[in-house]
């Protein structure tokens, strides 16, 4: 019987991962996979609910609660936050699975490596997530780059310990320290652009973590759902590295962003009103909508959500055009929008938006940067070179609502915003749409 439920909660981990490829089915997704984890807790008691005392079942329940309570008061616009958490979390379990097998058992060898493995992969998730949490939080700044490079070397390293020294507990403690003190190193080198690679690469360490536990404990649920996480994350990751033209190991190298290299610009922006916007939106006939994490910060969604409604009702067409790695994770623009009932059929990604650009009479930039900037694809010697970009300078009218000229993580000048065709609205994201949707008054 335990096996068939094994079996359903496989298959329903498998089921629920197809489904969130889908924006429109993610909801359900997240059925799936809460139903597939209850099926897999389930399956550890082996139908013998007596072996456990009764402050198990109360931890249980309390941790249920708590994580209850804690998904329910996070804001959409801390999502990212969230989910690093929970990387970090699921990667300290698989660490703390490994610990106590290797102090309490005496294994084979090769179960020693595999333990090992486990929990330095698994301590080092738990402590670059928090620092991941921090940096999305700007509470960290990037560290000594050389340092982290020399911890990167030495980290390997100690999976060749057991080889020569016998396993003790000062031994493991020590690899505890080391992989600790690494994850909080190295990932404080990445740069705040950086993070929606970082956290999906964290996120498949957690999974080949927790994979590698279950092959200790002989747990056939976990080697499952651990290797899913951790196939899908790595891909993820390579799809956000390929979205930046960047490489897993220039992202993990660090060092990029974060100081500005060029921002300088030829000439002043030509500033606009809020008055002059909605006169403008209002003579158009399709608008796309371009979100950055400028318009997480100010938590404008409701804002975009009002206008949106207000060109739809003046019978312009509204489009959203979604950059892979807006945002400070994988689908940050696309979760926020949801959060105000987008419909899903009007968010389209770089690859289907692109070539309407041209044909487009305005289009918002709410607090995107880099994502935007044309010298991806004019200036070979740009650090984001290559990097895909939202063609939004190729449209008739470019409406840019940002609070100041600052550049973005690669530290160089925009010159979308300077560009003859593009107007400046020095504003919060909030702030500007309310004053925009005000204008519309008066239009």
């Amino acid at each position: 019987m335990i096996e068939i439920i094994l079996l359903v909660s496989s298959v329903l981990f498998i089921f629920a991962l197809k489904l969130f490829g889908r924006p429109s089915t993610a909801h359900r997704a997240n059925t799936f996979a809460m139903l597939a984890m209850a099926l897999a807790v389930f399956s550890a008691f082996n139908f013998d609910f007596t072996k456990y005392d009764s402050a198990f079942y109360i931890t249980i329940v309390v941790s249920g609660l708590l994580g209850v309570l804690i998904s329910k008061r996070v804001q959409m616009t801390q999502m990212p936050e969230l989910v690093g958490l929970f990387n970090g979390f699921g990667g300290g379990a698989s660490g703390a699975i490994a610990y106590v097998e290797l102090s309490g058992n005496s294994l084979p060898l090769s179960d020693v490596f595999v333990a090992i493995f486990s929990m330095v992969i698994g301590i080092f998730t738990f402590s670059g997530s928090l620092v991941a949490v921090m940096k999305l939080r700007g509470k960290l700044n990037n560290f000594n780059k050389k340092l982290a490079d020399i911890f990167s070397v030495f980290l390997p390293t100690i999976i060749l310990i057991p080889a020569v020294l016998e396993m003790d507990d000062f031994l493991i403690e020590f690899i505890i320290l080391v992989s600790l003190i690494a994850g909080v190193i190295r990932v404080a080198v990445i740069g705040g652009a950086d993070m929606p690679v970082v956290i999906a690469f964290l996120n498949s360490l957690s999974g080949i973590a927790a994979m590698s536990a279950g092959f200790i404990v002989n747990s056939i649920i976990l080697i499952v759902a651990g290797a899913l996480v951790g196939a899908s994350g790595i891909i993820l990751t390579l799809l956000m590295c390929a979205a930046m033209n960047r490489t897993l190991l220039d992202v993990l190298k660090g060092g990029f962003g974060g100081t500005a290299i060029n921002n300088e610009y030829e000439k002043d922006p030509i500033s606009t009103s809020p008055e002059d916007v909605a006169i403008q939106l209002s003579y158009a006939e399709s608008v796309v909508i371009v979100p950055g994490y400028g318009m997480a910060v100010a938590q404008a969604q409701a804002a975009v959500k009002e206008l949106t409604n207000t060109l739809k009702d003046k019978n312009i067409e509204v489009k959203f055009a979604i950059h892979p790695v807006a945002g400070r994770m994988p689908g940050h623009m696309n979760v926020l929008l949801a959060e105000v009932d987008i419909d899903y059929e009007d968010m389209f990604t770089l690859e289907d938006i692109n070539s309407e650009f041209s044909t487009t009479d305005v289009v918002i930039v709410l607090g995107a940067n880099d994502v935007v900037n044309p010298l991806a694809r004019t200036d070979e010697d740009s650090p984001i070179y290559g990097m895909p970009i939202l063609d939004v300078d190729l449209a008739k009218q470019v409406i840019v609502i940002k609070r100041s000229m600052s550049p973005g993580y690669a530290g160089i000048a925009n010159p979308l915003f300077i560009n003859e065709n593009a107007k400046m609205l020095f504003a919060d994201a909030k702030e500007g749409l309310e004053n925009i949707i005000k204008s519309f008054e008066l239009v």
